[in-house]
């Protein structure tokens, strides 16, 4: 997952996403994945467990989320503007 974007003038930050689990967006499960205060979350209905994650090459890599959920199965992203 790529941790920071560009556009012409302004750069985001990835603080969120979400996971669906099913073969259908309508039936299944959906996780998120969470930022808060420099540490990431994974939420899963009431549980909420704390990821190991580090940063190679740009992109933001889980130890218990794999990049094929992540490409496969992601939903939705949230990045946030970074000041400049």
């Amino acid at each position: 997952m790529k941790n920071n974007l560009n556009s012409k003038d302004n750069r985001y930050s990835l603080f969120a996403f979400i996971i669906h689990y099913g073969k259908h967006l309508t039936r299944g499960h959906y996780i998120s994945i969470i930022q808060r205060n420099d540490k990431w979350y994974e939420c899963n209905d009431n549980l909420i467990t704390e990821l190991n994650a580090f940063t190679e090459d740009g992109y933001i890599i889980f130890d218990k989320v794999d990049k094929e959920t992540m490409n496969k199965n992601g939903y939705l992203f949230f990045y946030r503007k970074i000041s400049s």
